[in-house]
């Protein structure tokens, strides 16, 4: 999301700079493309005085108008930075999780999370990407005077609908045809539940469905989803496949797709891509993903491996026919509710508002 962002800024005439709390990886060369500036503090998992010092010295050489945090440890950095370099620019935080349970979160993400609450009055404007999560996080104590809700955007350009793609997944993976493709997109993590969408496969399965589950993410290839394809039996009827970055080819090719997170969705990125590319899906009730599919896609309780089955069984069940002019509703509801452009202009409209009152403010002082 925050590449697509960045690259869409740069066409709106904006500079950004980006700040990486750890060393960037393989997204470094994604995120040079989009802006001129790309630092990486490299922080210890332990910050030490250091770390918030070089921090700080890095945000005042850039001299930001708007100091943009991103997700929970952005945040907080965005805020810490801000004090260290004396910042006068506006600080605006993105919360891209959902707690309905926030005893699901490691005691350190606890922790952060409810540091956070405490602190977030001094922000400019929190961006939620869902409803549920502001309420969420207005509950454990995160200022409600700050809460700003703009959905995650979609580049349609990137995703989208794609006839032959089907045929090509099937001849890459050696998928027969006829059999139904239920795709799922995401790293490897216990917060996804891949564990229990691989349980409702094999009970479908265990049906006589004829099914194939593919998962693209880091982490699938010799990762807990192959162990446990193995021990039920259906080894041969799961596909693992590790990170790609032409993931909207895959998606394109999936009949359906299958979001089956336990804890803390806000709104999936996976499933908005695959409704643009045409592709009907199924999710678990967390965030705003049963808003994200409206009538176009079922939702399910989470960490509920029959109900997920049956979801997952009534879109098998429907005609080619039926599964595709519901895939045109779900691109036409992405394009509609969900694009990058509403997104990044809502994002433009929210940082020429700060900057105006960060102005107002000081003339006042």
């Amino acid at each position: 999301m925050l590449t697509r962002f960045l690259r869409h800024l740069e066409t709106a005439s904006y500079a950004s700079s980006v700040l990486s709390l750890l060393p960037f990886g393989a997204l470094r060369s994604q995120i040079a493309k989009t802006c001129a500036d790309v630092y990486s503090i490299e922080m210890s998992r332990k910050p030490w005085p250091s770390d918030l010092y070089q921090l700080g010295r890095v945000m005042g050489r850039i001299k930001p108008d708007v100091i943009h945090g991103w997700m929970y440890h952005g945040n907080l950095a965005a805020t810490l930075g801000s004090l260290v370099c004396r910042a006068l620019a506006p600080v605006i935080w993105s919360v891209h999780h959902s707690i309905a349970d926030i005893t699901d979160e490691t005691p350190a993400n606890r922790r952060l999370i409810q540091l956070s609450g405490r602190i977030s009055s001094g922000t400019s404007a929190i961006v939620y990407c869902s409803r549920v999560a502001a309420e969420q996080h207005e509950a454990i104590g995160f200022d409600p005077r700050r809460t700003l809700v703009i959905p995650n955007g979609i580049d349609c350009n990137e995703f989208q609908i794609d006839a032959s793609a089907s045929a090509r997944l099937r001849t890459e993976l050696a998928i027969p045809t006829g059999r139904t493709i239920v795709g799922h997109v995401s790293r490897f993590h216990p917060m996804k539940d891949q564990a229990n969408l691989v349980r409702a496969l094999a009970r479908l399965i265990g049906e006589g469905y004829d099914i194939q589950g593919v998962f693209v993410g880091e982490g699938h290839i010799d990762g807990t989803v192959r162990t446990l394809a193995r021990e039920l039996g259906i080894d041969q009827r799961i596909t693992t496949i590790g990170p790609r970055a032409d993931v909207s080819d895959y998606l394109a090719g999936f009949d359906l797709f299958a979001l089956s997170s336990a804890w803390g969705e806000s709104f999936s990125l996976a499933t908005a891509e695959a409704m643009s590319c045409g592709v009907p899906a199924v999710v678990t009730g967390l965030g705003d993903c049963g808003q994200l599919v409206g009538k176009t896609g079922l939702v399910v309780p989470p960490r509920d491996t029959e109900a997920l089955a049956r979801g997952i069984a009534s879109l098998v069940d429907l005609s080619q026919d039926e599964r595709h002019s519901l895939g045109l509703s779900a691109r036409r509801r992405v394009e509609q509710h969900f694009s990058i452009d509403n997104y990044v202009a809502r994002h433009l409209e929210l940082y020429q508002r700060v900057v105006e009152a960060q102005s107002s403010t000081a003339r006042l002082a």
